[in-house]
């Protein structure tokens, strides 16, 4: 089995001093960044805190920085990032709870600015039907799978010179109750969209959350859709599901 060297993040406690832990491991073809921390606890240091719970990139619990790339580390095999060498980290943008543990309040904070329970425009007490050919579905199709796992919001260049920002995740589930025509909170998310300093003006369009989204969703897709939707914002007040 090849042997490969793991740098990781250690703080003991937020706001604590970081440092750099080596470890040296072996780990077989099919073992994942996820396994290896599991190596390192169990025959190195038990008190390296990390999380995860599905183990199938499901949850999205176990997102961290490796190599400087936000990562599930479930779905991460270690053998595919071309390295002996590898780092791993806490998301950025988030506070260190402890190691790689990190609080997600900040990602929800901006999650719940974009009210995104469902708010019905009426009586649904019968299931609501969506065509397969109606532009809802058409728009939507792939973009519905976010496990809100962070790994956008922690790539995002953006959210590194702006605490406001909501974050491309935030901005695509804004984007999904904005186009179900059964949904009423119109006036209200596009106040928050609209925002000089945490809507989506402030997105460049660097496509950083694209690349690490481990479900593959066109996050600025969705967010250049809505700016150009912007300027007609009636088109969410209509019925566009057919």
């Amino acid at each position: 089995m090849p042997t490969y060297t793991f740098e990781i993040t250690r703080s003991q406690a937020a706001g604590a001093k970081r440092r750099l832990d080596i470890f040296q491991i072996s780990l077989e073809e099919r073992m994942t960044v996820l396994d290896a921390l599991f190596e390192i606890q169990r025959k190195h240091d038990v008190s390296l805190a990390f999380r995860c719970s599905c183990r199938v990139g499901m949850c999205g619990t176990c997102a961290v920085y490796v190599n400087r790339v936000p990562r599930l580390a479930c779905r991460t095999r270690v053998s595919i990032l071309a390295s002996k060498e590898v780092t791993v980290g806490p998301l950025p943008h988030l506070p260190v709870i402890k190691d790689l543990v990190v609080s997600m309040d900040p990602f929800f904070d901006h999650w719940k600015k974009i009210l995104p329970a469902f708010h019905p425009s009426a009586d649904l007490s019968e299931l609501a039907r969506i065509p397969v050919d109606s532009e809802f579905f058409r728009q939507t199709e792939r973009k519905r799978d976010c496990i809100t796992c962070g790994a956008c919001f922690s790539a995002c260049g953006i959210k590194a010179s702006s605490d406001q920002y909501l974050g491309p995740a935030a901005i695509n589930k804004a984007f999904l109750r904005l186009m179900d025509p059964r949904d009423s909170a119109v006036d209200e998310r596009l106040r928050v969209l609209n925002d000089d300093y945490g809507g989506i003006w402030r997105c460049h369009t660097q496509f950083n959350c694209v690349t690490v989204c481990p479900k593959g969703i066109n996050l600025t897709d969705s967010i250049g859709r809505l700016k150009r939707a912007m300027l007609r914002p009636a088109k969410f007040k209509k019925v566009v599901c057919g």
